[in-house]
């Protein structure tokens, strides 16, 4: 089939929105009330939501305020679970209780309500959201589905309720009436725990950020040529005496190291390690809780050098690479190559070990899907190829799940109406085969509009460029249609789109979220907003207004040139005693700033020429992003009273900033 090929591994409607999406974020917007002002009166402004709902309604009307009084109230079977998520939400930022109870009560609660008939018809994912002076409410006739409009709801407060400690702001939503719903069931990424091993800790904090953009779908890569990580148990019945504990023992001290030429991938070798079927039980509890599926991912027949590595008896005539006399197994090879390792067809231990180890990663998963990879075994014959995919799928389908399998599996014999096929590359055409001849369904990653280990910006030290010729950038991963993506298709085949994150050379979270973010929030409106109501111009304005909302959640995000990244600002009332330097502090959120000054002017008529400091200045070369700024004033007061402090910043190609605080001597 034509193939994409890289030296090493391919793997290096309804109502229109309103124009106020697409505006900028005022750097007042988030300003500290003051009774009389009009924040007491919401204006109508701009809406950064991400990914785009189908229909906003926002008229400008007086808004909903949230106050230490508000009760989140979950109504019907299924609300509960989505009202915590909520309440986990706001509680830091806001440092209200918002209790969750079962029945609207008090003044302005927030009312999440599940139940047959709600939210938008036929729709499980969908909700509808109103938000007025007394009340938001919450519908939808699934818990999925208000976790979606909880998200939405999350991202109508001003950006500071993701702050980790309690903040001053206006807890204040515009007056709004939303009907919304994803154009695709499958909204995913995938993470290549594999060739380097990403801890229980860190997946949840990648799941964090992806959930918020409604992301549905955790593909684990679990096995590669390089790493095994999934704890298997010895079954009660053991015909060939496999040591299952040596996937792990053996294949999860192993991950990527160096290239064939020596040269080491990475920053630092891959890191290893493995699940234990707890942390794997907690990754899907978490994932859940989330909203999201986990979707487990086998690699077969090829990119199985780890498992070779560690089972003997996996190492018959046919397996490739070869024994070499006086070897029991393969050698761990921790480089990217592809393609040189296979199962044996004709080796009976093979179809035993495969149907081992998918029953317990079947009987640990609760979602629908086991994925078996299937793609670039280079070193099998075509005929052994089909002969051991067809017996995995078949395998799949006898424990009740669904198969997936990369797109090189479109051309064999597919379980009937009960598989899907995952496109990244090369022959579209088998893939329509498998549509129309076995009623297959596709989820799309192609490898230039998904995959984000490729470079999003020339500048980056790392990434892959085959997949686009140059970078792929944040465009790219937006500007295409997955309706219309493989010939002789319709969209009703599409099950959905999925972001990609392998492992070549990127180690640990930090660098996981650079290379992933924004691009995973392009991917994300992809699967959920539809074809006819995207526009680049529109997504980056409303993604400019979450850079702030990124980095108060301390995630690293690659801040993509052309994107109109907005400067915020909020001050912290302070009381200190009379002599004391005032410790007057600010938080500043900067995605695209360099160094920042900025000016203290003091209700007295005194200003400060105040420099502001980060845990974590932006550098490409070392795959960082601007964490919080901090802004402080340390003058003294000799005199007891209030006093008011403003900073004023003043970011290239922006309006003003300015945030008030308060400071009492006392």
């Amino acid at each position: 089939m034509p193939r994409q090929r890289v030296p090493l591994s391919r793997r290096t409607v309804a109502a229109s929105l309103a124009a106020v999406l697409t505006a900028a974020l005022s750097p007042l917007a988030a300003a500290p009330a003051r009774a009389g002002t009009a924040l007491d009166r919401p204006a109508a402004g701009p809406l950064g939501l991400v990914p785009k709902p189908v229909s906003v309604e926002a008229d400008g009307g007086p808004g909903y305020r949230l106050d230490p009084a508000t009760s989140i109230a979950a109504v019907g079977g299924g609300a509960a679970a989505p009202a915590a998520y909520l309440a986990k939400v706001l509680r830091p930022s806001t440092g209200y209780r918002l209790p969750v109870v079962s029945a609207r009560t008090g003044r302005n609660p927030i009312v999440v309500r599940v139940g047959q008939g709600l939210g938008p018809a036929g729709r499980p994912e969908g909700y509808g959201l109103t938000a007025n002076p007394a009340q938001v409410v919450i519908e939808a006739s699934t818990a999925n589905g208000a976790l979606n409009g909880v998200q939405t709801l999350r991202q109508l407060f001003p950006q500071w309720v993701e702050s980790p400690a309690k903040a001053r702001a206006a807890w204040t939503v515009p007056h709004v009436e939303i009907s919304d719903y994803p154009r695709f069931t499958h909204r995913g990424m995938m993470l290549d725990v594999a060739r380097s091993f990403y801890p229980v800790d860190e997946v949840r904090k990648y799941i964090d950020a992806a959930a918020q953009f409604k992301v549905n779908r955790l593909h684990l890569h679990l096995s590669d040529d390089q790493g095994w990580r999934i704890a298997m148990d010895a079954p009660a019945a053991n015909p060939s005496g496999i040591d299952y504990g040596r996937l792990t023992s053996v294949s999860g001290s192993t991950a990527m190291t160096r290239n064939s030429s020596g040269q080491q991938m990475g920053t630092e070798p891959g890191v290893t390690g493995f699940y234990t079927k707890a942390d794997y039980a907690e990754i899907v509890r978490y994932a859940g809780a989330s909203g999201m599926t986990v979707v487990p991912e086998i690699d077969m027949p090829g990119h199985t050098n780890a498992a070779l590595h560690a089972i003997p008896q996996l190492n018959s005539a046919g397996s490739k690479p070869a024994l070499k006399p006086g070897e029991t197994t393969v050698p761990a090879d921790g480089t990217p190559n592809v393609g040189y390792s296979s199962f044996d067809a004709a080796n009976p231990v093979t179809y035993e070990f495969t149907k081992q180890v998918l029953t317990q990663i079947a009987a640990m998963t609760p979602g629908p899907y086991l994925h078996i990879g299937g793609d670039e075994s280079h070193s099998t014959s075509g005929a052994d190829y089909r002969t051991m995919v067809d017996a995995f799928t078949g395998q799949v389908d006898a424990l009740g799940k669904t198969v997936v399998g990369w797109n090189e599996t479109a051309r064999t014999a597919l379980p009937r109406g009960n598989a899907v096929v995952q496109y990244w590359a090369g022959d579209k055409s088998a893939v329509a085969g498998a549509v129309t001849g076995r009623g297959a369904k596709m989820i799309l990653s192609p490898a230039a509009n998904t995959y984000v280990p490729q470079k999003q910006d020339s500048r980056q030290p790392q990434g892959g460029t085959w997949a686009c010729g140059g970078p792929c950038g944040l465009d790219r991963h937006y500007g295409w249609d997955p309706g219309t993506y493989i010939p002789g298709t319709s969209e009703s085949d599409v099950l959905g789109v999925e972001s990609a994150l392998w492992g070549e050379f990127i180690r640990r979270l930090p660098q996981a979220q650079y290379y992933s973010y924004p691009r995973l929030v392009a991917t994300a409106e992809v699967g959920w907003t539809p074809q006819s109501q995207r526009d680049y111009t529109d997504f980056t304005g409303r993604l400019a207004m979450v850079g702030g909302r990124l980095t108060l959640q301390g995630v690293n995000f690659f801040p993509t040139a052309g994107v109109p990244w907005r400067t915020a600002a909020l001050g912290s009332d302070r009381t200190v005693p009379a002599g004391s330097p005032a410790g007057a502090s600010w938080t500043v959120t900067a995605p695209a700033a360099g160094a920042l000054t900025g000016t203290v002017t003091w209700s007295d008529g005194v200003q400060e020429d105040v420099t502001l400091t980060t845990a974590r200045a932006a550098s490409i070369p070392d795959m960082r992003g601007n964490a919080a700024f901090t802004a402080v004033s340390n003058r003294t007061f000799t005199t007891r009273g209030t006093y008011t402090a403003t900073l004023t910043l003043r970011p290239a190609g922006q309006a003003p900033v300015e945030a008030p605080l308060t400071l009492t001597v006392s």
